[in-house]
């Protein structure tokens, strides 16, 4: 489900955000979850987990402005569509190397918004179709990518361990985990950090060269020899 979050300290600016999307969703007839929020903190201590893919941020907020904050969800969420609405223009420049998709100057008109959700969908569908289909006893399973928190090896079972915890394995296998992936997964998405392990390079919340703090807060153990090929893998793809 598409999944979006609000985030404005002004009631009277936020609950206009909020019933233009309202109307917008209805006449989509698009299901979505939104979440409101009147501070910088909550959304992103509850978004970590919530991971919404449309953001729509004011700028000016106490504490910590719309640009902070949305530099802190970039970091796990870089596929993330941010669309800033505020008073002060003079922001445009500073919010650049966030990569919003609009910025849109308060009060918001509602035919704005509506033609910047649409542009911020299309991306959004568009990434949604990044998944991968695995072989499962009795039949096959489509996985998105952005879901898949690590992949692991044992006794010749591929498992797949996702962001809220079930766990999708193969069957037993003839080849080995290496040959698994060089097969199933030859892209960049993930590297290998352990002999068995394998690991979502965008599921990475904390690398240490003793084991990774993915960001559903499970924990994976990296092997000495692979932690140079994991660290630069890693800052690469951030830095993409």
């Amino acid at each position: 489900m598409l999944r979006i979050a609000i985030c404005d300290d002004d009631r009277s600016d936020r609950e206009r955000i909020h019933g233009y999307l309202s109307e917008y969703l209805e006449g989509k007839e698009i299901h979505a979850e939104v979440r409101v929020f009147d501070h910088p903190d909550k959304l992103i201590q509850e978004c970590e987990s919530f991971r919404p893919q449309v953001y729509l941020l004011d700028i000016v907020m106490p504490m910590l402005t719309g640009i902070q904050a949305a530099r802190e969800l970039r970091w796990n969420q870089p596929d993330a569509q941010i669309i800033f609405a505020t008073s002060e223009s003079s922001y445009a420049l500073e919010s650049f190397d966030v990569n919003p998709i609009n910025y849109i100057v308060k009060p918001v008109a509602k035919d704005k918004l509506f033609s910047t959700l649409d542009l911020a969908l299309s991306r959004v569908q568009a990434d949604d179709k990044r998944s991968v289909t695995v072989k499962i006893k009795g039949g096959l399973c489509s996985l998105r990518l952005d879901d898949i928190m690590y992949i692991d090896y044992r006794n010749h079972v591929v498992s797949y361990h996702m962001a809220d915890g079930e766990v999708v394995s193969t069957p037993t296998l003839r080849i080995g985990f290496s040959e698994y992936m060089d097969e199933n997964h030859s892209s960049q998405d993930f590297i290998r950090c352990h002999e068995s392990i394998s690991v979502n390079l965008g599921a990475i919340d904390k690398l240490t060269k003793a084991d990774i703090t993915l960001r559903n807060k499970e924990e994976v153990p990296v092997s000495k020899s692979r932690y140079a090929e994991v660290a630069d893998k890693y800052m690469d793809y951030r830095l993409e």
